[in-house]
């Protein structure tokens, strides 16, 4: 039978609860999202279910999964709310009495950098507006997804891996370039090899101290790079903070790759030393992230051109 996909016959007020029921995949969320009961969302989907004649949302462990024609809807539904959205209030922006609040999952080593020249941003151009930076998480492309976070800033080359188990993730969001940098070799103070010379084969000898994200994502682009080559080294102890990394070296025997610009900060304050890394590392590219659906929000753009600022800042800084 042909499924009506007309407005014809739908209550319009319909849309919105199954806008939001496709982002979070969970009743009990799309219902505390729109203010709504569980009752009251679980009624509309079934209303939603008889006029298209399809379950849209079925049960799969314990979430809700898309069916085909489920997943024809979502790109459409969504450009559509958002459309409808900027027609009946339009937004002005002015970042200096705007009070829009941002997160950002990241890692530290990006907060270290990124934090100061952004706060000095704000507080002069746009002192009402506020930014929450988070550690970056497994779970984090799907907080980007649902909205609980507004963008994620990431190697480029970590937009691959797990990502790509999900053909549709590079559809959903916007890539944009924040900054790059290079990779060094970071060991204690007067290391006798980064000292006279560090080669390629010394390195893989020495112990190491490296990021690690979760228990099964790296999210290093260390350890991406040593995964890809099949190249194998001894961690002698890994940690999810990149700030501890100079710590940890310098109070022990361990290198360890850092971003340039965190090391030179880290010399400042600690007995540690940075050589090149003596193996072929690809620049570290880090780009930001957010969902499509932000496209046309004036204050993410500000926010956006605000980052790469202060990347540019802390990549001046010698």
């Amino acid at each position: 039978m042909r499924r009506d996909i007309s407005l014809r016959g739908i209550n319009l007020n319909l849309l919105p609860v199954l806008d939001e029921v496709i982002r979070q995949r969970n009743l009990t969320r799309a219902a505390e999202a729109l203010n709504l009961t569980q009752s009251a969302v679980s009624n509309s989907l079934k209303l939603l279910r008889e006029h298209f004649q399809d379950e849209l949302l079925v049960r799969d462990g314990r979430r809700l999964r898309l069916t085909e024609f489920g997943e024809s809807l979502r790109a459409p539904l969504e450009d559509a709310m958002s459309a409808v959205r900027r027609a009946v209030a339009p937004e002005i922006f002015d970042p200096a009495t705007s009070n829009q609040r941002f997160r950002i999952a990241t890692a530290d080593y990006v907060m270290t950098i990124l934090a100061p020249h952004l706060a000095g941003i704000l507080s002069a151009r746009a002192p009402a507006m506020a930014v929450q930076m988070l550690n970056a998480r497994k779970q984090s492309d799907e907080d980007l997804r649902v909205g609980r976070i507004d963008m994620v800033i990431a190697p480029q080359r970590m937009l691959v891996g797990a990502r790509a188990q999900r053909p549709d993730y590079l559809q959903d969001v916007v890539v944009s370039p924040l900054l790059s940098e290079r990779l060094v070799c970071i060991g204690r103070r007067g290391d006798p090899d980064l000292h006279h010379g560090l080669t390629a084969r010394r390195y893989f000898e020495r112990a190491h101290a490296g990021f690690f994200l979760d228990f099964d994502v790296p999210a290093s682009l260390e350890q991406f790079h040593l995964g890809e080559t099949g190249i194998h080294q001894f961690d002698r102890i890994l940690t999810s903070s990149f700030s501890s990394l100079p710590l940890i070296v310098a109070n022990s025997d361990c290198l360890a790759l850092l971003p340039r610009s965190m090391a030179r900060l880290a010399r400042r304050h600690l007995p540690i030393d940075y050589v090149d890394a003596p193996i072929e590392m690809p620049a570290l590219d880090l780009v930001m992230v957010w969902h499509r659906r932000r496209e046309h929000d004036l204050g993410m753009t500000w926010l956006v051109e605000a980052l790469r600022e202060s990347g540019t800042i802390a990549m001046a800084l010698d």
